[in-house]
């Protein structure tokens, strides 16, 4: 069942150099069940789209086209603008830095407590504090009881981001949105959060979007894996068709990035600089950074499929020589 969809989604960024498009034509469906990855480098519009899927955005930041739906119901479209039906309620969101998203002089209990009055403002006060236990122990503390009675500066950032998490659940969304929510934390920790964040994903059949700058980490939790560069979904598709086979330049220098345990064996970087996508902006912005662009790259692109559920933005997909030989799209 579609629990939630995006289509065409561009958003406008008004800054003092001009107006920039940090996110253009974005589609993104989620079923049940269903856990996606978003990557891509720091300013690659990740982060931004996700936040328009809830209307999070800064004040000179402005969804200006897009059609999202939950459950078949509009949330925004360029007649309407119910994002505070879904926000928290029915689509929850976990934060990079547990230490900000947290507020320091309120205790875990308190601050669980107010997200369920505002949410679930159904509960009674004896309802609320049993969710807060269940929750707390389903994301894995064993004395609950303590860190409830807690403030953050007495728990480790790992434990932190469990209780942001469980503050996350605790109105039970149908989808959990966690953005960049590994990347403050150590490596050991990291691996504890991306299995909880499965496991409180398939316990209760929500769908989770995991935004993250590490491919790695995404093909170990997802199912999906949809890669941004400079506004636009350059590429998508299942985890072993994106990392296995990447058909996109961009998806394959990402990969090629990635440092590799093994000896005599030099880190691959990514040439040059993102462009600054200003509005009117047209072509693939990848185009100055990549070793296979032609003249057709400075025109629009469209999102081609070279195999089931695989699409690509790039003039190369098909079965040209260049494709061929650039291992895009065949």
């Amino acid at each position: 069942m579609v629990l939630f969809s995006v289509r065409d989604l561009s958003v406008e960024a008004y800054t003092a150099a001009g107006t920039v498009m940090p996110v253009r034509r974005f589609d993104l469906t989620l079923n049940e069940g269903d856990i996606v990855g978003v990557i891509g480098e720091s300013g690659s519009g990740k982060t931004t789209a996700v936040r328009s899927m809830i209307g999070l955005l800064e004040r000179n930041v402005h969804i200006v086209d897009g059609d999202i739906r939950f459950r078949g119901d509009t949330i925004r479209s360029n007649e309407a603008n119910r994002f505070d039906t879904v926000r928290g309620r029915s689509i929850g969101m976990v934060f990079q830095s547990p230490q900000r998203s947290l507020n320091p002089v309120r205790t875990i209990a308190s601050q669980i407590g107010e997200v369920l009055t505002v949410l679930r403002p159904d509960m009674t006060r004896d309802e609320r504090q049993d969710r807060m236990r269940h929750v707390m122990s389903s994301v894995g503390f064993s004395d609950v009881e303590r860190v409830l009675r807690s403030y953050p500066h007495a728990l480790s950032g790992g434990m932190c981001q469990r209780a942001a998490i469980a503050a996350a659940i605790a109105p039970e969304p149908s989808i959990l949105i966690a953005d960049e929510a590994t990347s403050a934390l150590d490596v050991t920790t990291q691996a504890e959060v991306v299995t909880l964040l499965k496991h409180v994903t398939l316990e209760s059949d929500r769908a989770l979007v995991f935004v993250t700058h590490d491919i790695l980490l995404a093909a170990e939790l997802c199912s999906r894996i949809v890669v941004m560069y400079a506004g636009e979904i350059v590429e998508e598709g299942l985890t072993e068709q994106v990392v296995n086979r990447p058909r996109h330049p961009y998806s394959q220098a990402l990969l090629s990035a990635v440092p590799l345990w093994e000896p005599k064996t030099s880190l691959k970087g990514i040439a040059g600089r993102p462009p600054r996508v200003l509005k009117g902006f047209t072509g693939c912005g990848f185009a100055d950074r990549c070793a296979h662009v032609r003249e057709d790259c400075r025109t629009t692109i469209d999102l081609q499929e070279v195999a089931g559920n695989h699409k690509v933005r790039c003039v190369l997909v098909g079965d040209s020589e260049d494709a061929r030989e650039a291992g895009i799209g065949v």
